[in-house]
Parts: structure tokens; C-alpha cells; sequence
């Protein structure tokens, strides 16, 4: 959750020097810094089998943290540099060879490689080769193309994306994962793939449909929606378009005066994470930063090459 809110505080270049939210963000990465100097992991239950969610989300944040602080010369944060390697030397030593990664870092054979698992993973390498990261257990660019063959393996020829790849005990199709799959690709640069290319033609197809952002709602599913919309924007074109007109309006409409989001189904690919009643405060603040970020690819990103491999930082653009 850490990482989450630090991505978002990011993604609207707040800074530790910014006027507001500096102290914030500061914490925030302080935080992780700290977490990462204690354990092997970014986690605060490392031999839990999430810990490669937590783990590749908090170093994604730290990858970002680094690069801004970087490129904006703000004065260094102890062991941040150290730390981020360290992180991203975890996540290229954790990648199986199907070229997924597994709960718990398992490179076990038969381990449980999944695509959501997957999918953040690659977006902490992307956000670690971005910023001019040196990892030490091997190169960033072979473990991205390693991991574009396996979000291949989890496609389908109507577009669609499986949690796992075929022949696994679960490799059903689902429409919350092609925006994991085809957002991997392009962060892999391979986003003129068919597979990609398909995601994108079935996301210009059902844009519409999951889009209900009633309270307590369980159909619009913001993980889906989270990775959909960086994909469409990214690919740009007829895809952006609809996908624009479909998220927008009902993204802003669903925020409350006090800036929060309305409850409503968010879950990843094992089903919608309960929020109707807000009884989790972990679930409020997933359900904040994802809208956030949703809202933030305006100006997050450099605008899409056209070919879906673009995915450039526009912070100095700021």
C-alpha cells in the first residue's frame, strides 16, 4: 500500500521537496528504504506467498522515487540507490524460466507462475531500465523479452489473456488480464505482437461494458481497468479513444468531495476484493491509488509511439 500511494504522490511529481505532500512522499520512500535494508524483500511478512506483489510494487515505487530524485537533482536519501539495486536484483533473480514469476519468488519447477504476478514485476523492471538502474544478477532487457514470451503463452486468439499459462491447472481466459498482458508486452517492447495487438482489438470491442461505477458495485473492476487504460493510451489511435471516453467522466463522477472513490469492484483475477461497506482500510487506499493513477495517464506518460512500445516517464516534462 506503501508503494501504491508513493506512485501516485509520483505520478503527480510530487517530490520530497514538494510544498505540500514533500513530507509525505519523503516517509513514504524512507519507509521502503528502511524495509529494504532489514530484509531480502519489500514486505513486511516476507515468507508470505503475496510477497512478490508487495515486493515488485514497493520496488517499482523506489525505482520511480530514484529516477525523479535523480533527474530533478534532489538532494540523495540514504541508501535509496542501494536499496532500489538490491530490489531489482530480487526480481531478476526470482523469474522463472518460462519467463513468469511465481508467488513467493518460487523458481521451483512447476512453481506457480501466474500473469498477474507477472505483470508487476514487469512494470518494476520497465521503471528500473528507465531510470539507468545497474542491477547486479543479470540485465534488465534479457528478463523483459524472457517475460514477453511468456505473457505470449497466456494469450488467446480472441484477445483475451489467461492467469496462467496453457496446460496449468488454471489457464481459463479472463477479461480483467488483457490489460496485464498487453501493457507487458509493450513494457517488454513488444507491443506490435499479434498477442498485443489482439488485446487491444478485444479492449476496443468491450470498452463500454464494465464501466459501471455505482456504489458497491462489484462490475467495474479497477485492476482490470488500471492496466486497460495504460495500454489503450499507450497504443493510442481508435483504442484510446473509446477507452478514454468510457473511463474519464465515470472515474471523475465517482469521487466524493473529500477525494475519495466510490466502493467498487476492484479485485484481481480470483474475484472482486469486498469494499461495499469499507470494512479493510487496505482496500480503501488499493481502490484510491488505482483510480488515481487511472486518472494521472494523462500526464504520467509520454503520449504512445503508435506501435505500443513508448512507455516513457514525462516527469521532466512537468
Amino acid at each position: 500500500m506503501t508503494g501504491f500511494a508513493l506512485l501516485a504522490y509520483l505520478a503527480h511529481c510530487e517530490t520530497p521537496l514538494s510544498e505540500e505532500f514533500g513530507d509525505s512522499v519523503l516517509k513514504g520512500i524512507s519507509f521502503l528504504v528502511d524495509q529494504g535494508m532489514k530484509a531480502p524483500v519489500l514486505s513486511l511478512v516476507p515468507q508470505m506467498n503475496e510477497v512478490s506483489y508487495d515486493h515488485a510494487i514497493a520496488t517499482y515505487a523506489l525505482c520511480e522515487a530514484y529516477t525523479f530524485c535523480k533527474q530533478m537533482d534532489i538532494p540523495s536519501i540514504s541508501n535509496l540507490e542501494q536499496v532500489t539495486v538490491k530490489a531489482v536484483d530480487r526480481i531478476l533473480d526470482g523469474q522463472n524460466n518460462n519467463g513468469g514469476w511465481a508467488y513467493n519468488y518460487n523458481t521451483r519447477p512447476g512453481a506457480h507462475t501466474d500473469l498477474s504476478v507477472t505483470g508487476w514485476n514487469v512494470q518494476a523492471l520497465k521503471a528500473a531500465e528507465h531510470g539507468g538502474i545497474k542491477p547486479t544478477k543479470g540485465e534488465i532487457r534479457t528478463a523483459l523479452r524472457k517475460a514477453a514470451m511468456y505473457c505470449r503463452k497466456c494469450s488467446k486468439p480472441d484477445g483475451l489473456f489467461t492467469y496462467m499459462q496453457e496446460g496449468r491447472e488454471d489457464a481459463t481466459a479472463r477479461p480483467s488480464l488483457v490489460g496485464v498482458g498487453v501493457l507487458s508486452l509493450q513494457m517488454c517492447g513488444s507491443g506490435s505482437d499479434s498477442a498485443a495487438r489482439k488485446g487491444l482489438d478485444w479492449m476496443l470491442k468491450n470498452t463500454n461494458k464494465p464501466f459501471n461505477w455505482k456504489a458497491n458495485n462489484t462490475s467495474s473492476n479497477l485492476y482490470q481497468h488500471y492496466y486497460g487504460v495504460q495500454a489503450a493510451m499507450n497504443r493510442g489511435g481508435d483504442v484510446w479513444t473509446a477507452y478514454n471516453r468510457a473511463f474519464r467522466d465515470a472515474t471523475l463522477n465517482a469521487q466524493g468531495t473529500d477525494g475519495s472513490f466510490a466502493p467498487n469492484g476492484f479485485g484481481g483475477p480470483g474475484g472482486n476484493v469486498q469494499t461495499s461497506r469499507n470494512r479493510n482500510a487496505n482496500d480503501r487506499i488499493y481502490r484510491q491509488c488505482l483510480a488515481t493513477l487511472m486518472l494521472e495517464v494523462y500526464y504520467r506518460f509520454l503520449p504512445g509511439t503508435g506501435e505500443g512500445t513508448g512507455m516513457a516517464f514525462n516527469h521532466t516534462a512537468l
